[in-house]
């Protein structure tokens, strides 16, 4: 997304996502051998409406004991700062859609059109039936914007991006080992505290991102709902294979809070019609902690998503 993108670079690079929970920071540095996680950490969100600037102090000291000053800064907006649309794309060249499909999805957003950041990145040609052009439409509201590009500068580190939850995931899947996947598609459902998501991913692109509520706590303890969650990810793929004329994807991840590998089990795994694997999100970059915890790496892998965007992205 370009609400926001510098040139600056360094050596590390800081991701953060918001969230509801509080903030998701990753820092990934290089060293011989490549990539490695230097921290991951969640700072805690103080109460349901705490702002952003609440988490000013914690971040800048977080700054300051990794000597992060100036390191480019990927960010992941919170799922309540935008609307993710899908809509058909005006019939105009591809550098003019972004201006054009503002005032065609005016009636659609919640945010007036006027107060509106807004940027475009289209389906797939082989996503959309019928010889339609789609495109994919991320709306936010420019104060919150501006806000968060604040709240970066007061941290000291140099904002590199904005982006949004789904092209962060996005990253993740492009991580995995499995290029076979890749090719044919990779399904990706990511669970917290209520909610979840699936999103399907092939070859880079995006081709569907649905959210859904679901009966879990988010505990250490806690049970996935195995048919309710089944449910919900066999609609997901319905549609992505009869609605968007796609084969089926090779795999699924499943990931997010408190998700340990023994919760996505061989139930779950009997209930839908593809591979299903844990996420086992330490696995996809070294870390630097000689014990990296896996709860907080659940909790951070949008925030390292962020981190692995590409500078051309």
């Amino acid at each position: 997304m370009q609400f926001f993108k510098s040139r600056l670079a360094g050596k590390a690079v800081v991701g953060i996502e918001l969230s509801r929970a509080g903030i998701a920071v990753v820092v990934l540095g290089r060293e011989a051998g490549g990539k490695v996680i230097q921290a991951s950490t969640l700072i805690a969100a103080q109460g349901q409406n705490s702002s952003i600037a609440s988490f000013q102090s914690d971040l800048s000291e977080l700054v300051e004991k990794h000597q992060l000053k100036a390191a480019k800064c990927n960010l992941v907006l919170a799922k309540e700062d935008y609307q993710l649309l899908l809509v058909e794309a005006p019939d105009v060249p591809d550098a003019e859609i972004k201006e054009a499909i503002r005032w065609r999805v005016k009636d659609l957003i919640s945010t007036p059109v006027e107060q509106a950041a807004l940027d475009v990145f289209l389906l797939p040609d082989d996503g959309a039936r019928g010889g339609k052009k789609m495109v994919y439409v991320v709306v936010a509201d420019k104060a919150r914007i501006k806000e968060i590009v604040d709240f970066v500068a007061h941290s000291q580190l140099s904002l590199n991006s904005i982006d949004i939850v789904e092209l962060a995931m996005r990253n993740i899947t492009l991580a995995l080992p499995d290029e076979a996947a890749q090719v044919r598609g990779i399904a990706l459902v990511r669970i917290g505290e209520g909610v979840g998501s699936v999103s399907v991913y092939r070859q880079g692109n995006l081709y569907l991102s649905r959210q859904f509520q679901i009966q879990y706590s988010g505990g250490l303890l806690d049970d996935l709902p195995v048919d309710s969650l089944a449910l919900e990810v066999q609609r997901s793929l319905d549609y992505y294979e009869r609605q968007m004329g796609q084969a089926q994807p090779a795999a699924l991840y499943v990931c997010g809070e408190n998700i340990s590998e023994d919760k996505v089990n061989e139930e779950l795994k009997r209930a839908l019609p593809l591979t299903v694997n844990w996420l086992d999100v330490s696995a996809l970059v070294p870390s630097a902690e000689e014990e990296p915890d896996e709860g907080i790496a659940q909790l951070c892998v949008g925030a390292l998503g962020a981190c692995m965007r590409e500078a051309s992205a």
